[in-house]
């Protein structure tokens, strides 16, 4: 029997044509998760209004018992999935959010403790196997596929020292997979550009990084504390890559070799994530958030302000690095931010991928070409691409 190829299935799941016409309903694909040979996981949408409409996986014959396995959980839960097979040799299973295969347990817990109601019309986002977040009458429901205790830990440690949102005292959700918190904001730094609110963002980061020396010793040790390596990170990408565009893999393999491998400066408590769209808004009232702890470590400061840099314009960089020195926060020198840019860009070199952009390859490339011209400005920059 014929069996699709990896690259295959993934240009299936990313066709919106196609992927309609194998979940019988016109969607899109939003979010995507790739285990080559194994599975292509997304997110979907539907493709006229945006709102969520579950989620579909391929799966290649090894991994079948699996969907049998999500099917019978879901039919005890009263929950609606599919599957069917394809041309191509792999089995479609489609099914509701509240089905996830990695979050249907704890989805039920909620539901079962009167926290959870709809999904789809009240979901904040939702990456397939890993999270989901909706705006309830309780306040913002988070569920993970992986325990919270640390992420919990941290935000509350943080929120003695920056504004985050309120985890609601009065609900004991008694299940390290939710967290309930009140509901703040009304937008994010991503989507509202305020260069007030980004030097405020700016601060909120300089004090953080500054609280790295009051951290309880016990939550300290159970942080991350290096940062690997820049060619590990391509690496990884490259062995994922592999299956889909070998040229491109090829590409940011030499990219990871060639390019700063490590920023430098002492550890600090870094929230890991930093990106405007990790800061809510009130844009009546220009308060702001920082949400979303869940990458937290102790690394340089740079990589926080790198990570950040990395997806905001020119004005709101600026204007989170002026917060941040206004804060007291010791800025890198010009070259470990930019290399620290080039690392933060290196990361999410698959973001398009991941977000199902049906020109991934295209847009992946041209960030290889970004990332390049990045760190030919730096000292040494030019003897390292010469000597690649």
């Amino acid at each position: 029997m014929y069996v699709s190829s990896t690259r295959s299935a993934v240009d299936t799941v990313l066709d919106a044509d196609r992927l309609s016409e194998l979940v019988g309903a016109p969607v899109r694909a939003a979010r995507l998760r790739i285990k080559p040979g194994v599975s292509v996981t997304a997110s979907l949408l539907e493709a006229d209004t945006d709102r969520a409409a579950g989620w579909a996986r391929l799966l290649w014959p090894i991994n079948r018992t699996k969907a049998d396995k999500t099917a019978r959980r879901s039919l005890r839960l009263g929950l609606r999935t599919r599957q069917c097979e394809t041309d191509t040799g792999l089995l479609l299973q489609v099914g509701e959010v509240a089905a996830d295969p990695s979050l249907a347990k704890h989805v039920a817990a909620a539901r079962a403790q009167g926290l959870l109601e709809g999904l789809e019309g009240n979901l904040l986002r939702y990456n397939p196997l890993r999270r989901l977040v909706v705006r309830t009458d309780h306040g913002v429901v988070r569920i993970t596929a992986g325990a919270q205790r640390r992420s919990i830990a941290l935000q509350d440690f943080a929120a003695a020292i920056v504004p985050v949102p309120p985890l609601l005292p009065d609900t004991d959700v008694g299940n390290t997979h939710l967290s309930v918190q009140r509901f703040v904001g009304d937008t994010d730094l991503g989507r509202h550009h305020d260069l007030a609110a980004t030097a405020r963002a700016g601060a909120a980061l300089a004090a953080l990084h500054a609280a790295s020396t009051e951290l309880p010793t016990d939550l300290a040790e159970d942080l991350d504390d290096a940062e690997p390596p820049a060619r590990i990170l391509a690496l990884v990408h490259a062995r994922l890559l592999s299956h889909l565009d070998p040229t491109l893999a090829a590409r940011v393999q030499r990219l990871g070799e060639a390019m700063p491998q490590r920023p430098s400066g002492p550890p600090v408590l870094c929230h890991g994530d930093a990106s405007p769209d990790q800061v809510l808004l009130e844009r009546s009232s220009g308060r702001i958030w920082l949400t979303d702890f869940d990458r937290a470590r102790l690394v340089p400061a740079a990589v926080d302000l790198g990570s950040y840099l990395a997806v905001a314009d020119a004005a709101s960089g600026r204007a989170l690095l002026a917060g941040y020195a206004d804060a007291g926060g010791q800025l890198p020198g010009p070259d470990e931010l930019r290399a620290a840019v080039a690392r933060a860009r290196l990361a999410r070199i698959q973001d398009p991928l991941r977000h199902g952009d049906p020109h991934w390859r295209r847009r992946l490339a041209a960030e290889v070409d970004h990332i390049e011209a990045l760190w030919q400005r730096l000292p040494g920059g030019q003897r390292s691409r010469e000597a690649s």
